[in-house]
């Protein structure tokens, strides 16, 4: 079985797979070109290199037109999303085994627009959509963020401590222990704020552990 987590975002969307049968984990950023400081897409560059993971990065979407049009363009930008990820999985997935799928649940007390909250709504369904019309999967969940932090040591952990947890791989995932990307991030100082794209990546490694585990 491979068990694909979706971090979701519109800038920075994450995902994990992990093979039941290979005993893996793959990473995917699919983040949006200039995220971040120059320290960050430094670390980027050596993401994208590991063997764990596949970064790549959206193509450009920009619109100064009318309001019509920057809509009509929304709708355009998240089906390509949507075409591209589908693709980025099943590069990454182990053909022959069928799918779960998990998305985080939206975060309804954090500082989002409703604005943005709507587009992000949006790219998630037609994602969803599309993944169920061309993988098939046996389930597709949408886990409470509390449910995953709760899984990683407490149900109010903020993003700081999640990645903490991350690092210090709190539930002894041995599978894990050998990912390229735990052994670059363990040691990782980061200070106050979790350089992009790893704060997705973490979140959709923990949800992809949580289901795995579910369903084991």
């Amino acid at each position: 079985m491979n068990y694909l987590a979706v971090d979701f975002s519109l800038n920075s969307p994450g995902l994990c797979i992990f093979n039941d049968k290979k005993k893996s984990y793959h990473f995917i950023s699919y983040i949006k070109p200039k995220t971040g400081t120059k320290a960050e897409q430094r670390l980027q560059e050596e993401l994208s290199l590991l063997e764990d993971v596949t970064l790549v990065y959206q193509p450009d979407f920009t619109n100064n037109e009318s309001f019509s049009s920057a809509e009509l363009l929304k709708v355009k930008r998240y089906d390509k999303m949507a075409d591209d990820i589908i693709n980025l999985v099943l590069q990454n997935s182990f053909e022959g085994d069928g799918f779960t799928i998990a998305f985080e649940g939206t975060s309804y007390g954090s500082k989002m627009g409703t604005n943005n909250m709507i587009d992000m709504a949006a790219g998630a369904a037609i994602l969803k959509l599309k993944l169920l019309k061309t993988l098939n999967p046996e389930d597709l969940l949408t886990v409470a963020p509390t449910t995953i932090k709760k899984f990683a040591g407490k149900g109010n952990m903020n993003k700081l401590q999640l990645f903490d947890a991350y690092q210090k791989n709190v539930n002894e995932d041995q599978i894990l222990a050998k990912s390229p990307l735990w052994k670059i991030v363990k040691d990782l100082e980061i200070g106050k704020k979790i350089p992009k794209p790893l704060d997705d990546l973490v979140d959709a490694y923990f949800l992809a552990a949580y289901v795995s585990n579910l369903q084991a």
